[in-house]
């Protein structure tokens, strides 16, 4: 499954959001029964399978001795767990300890990135798009050529 495009959406006063409907329709796929786990990531919120949450708990026991840094990222992604269900018009409830710490208001932006979905303050995305970034040193050393 990979998520991918955005939207902006808002949510209601009960925190609930409509996703997009092809991501719906690629997590009733995926997970039959509607399940999406919501966590904290990067600072904001992002929406992950149950097995790609399994898979992150397995990789994540490897660590032996982890850092600080790590301890801290540990520590967030746990805490900021959360089971959400997708209902059947792609409509999911984030929980307020999230919309909190996501910085996250009325109005939002659900985007694609890839194997997850993230949920970002509208601001903050525009901000974003307003960032002027040089990332060809890094593709370049992991071997990368875009096709455009």
């Amino acid at each position: 499954m990979k998520f991918r495009g955005h939207v902006h959406r808002s949510l209601d006063d009960k925190g609930r959001l409509i996703l997009p409907p092809d991501f719906k329709d690629s997590i009733l796929k995926e997970v039959p029964e509607g399940r999406m786990i919501l966590t904290l990531h990067d600072g904001h919120v992002i929406g992950i399978t149950p097995t790609q949450w399994d898979r992150l708990e397995d990789e994540l026991e490897k660590i032996k001795s982890p850092s600080r840094a790590v301890q801290n990222m540990i520590r967030i992604l746990y805490s900021g767990y959360t089971e959400a269900p997708v209902g059947k018009q792609g409509r999911i409830a984030i929980p307020a300890h999230l919309r909190k710490s996501g910085k996250l208001d009325k109005d939002v932006v659900v985007l694609g990135a890839g194997r997850r979905f993230e949920i970002w303050p509208a601001d903050s995305y525009e901000a974003l798009l307003q960032e002027d970034f040089d990332v060809s040193e890094e593709l370049a050393e992991n071997n990368v050529s875009l096709p455009f």
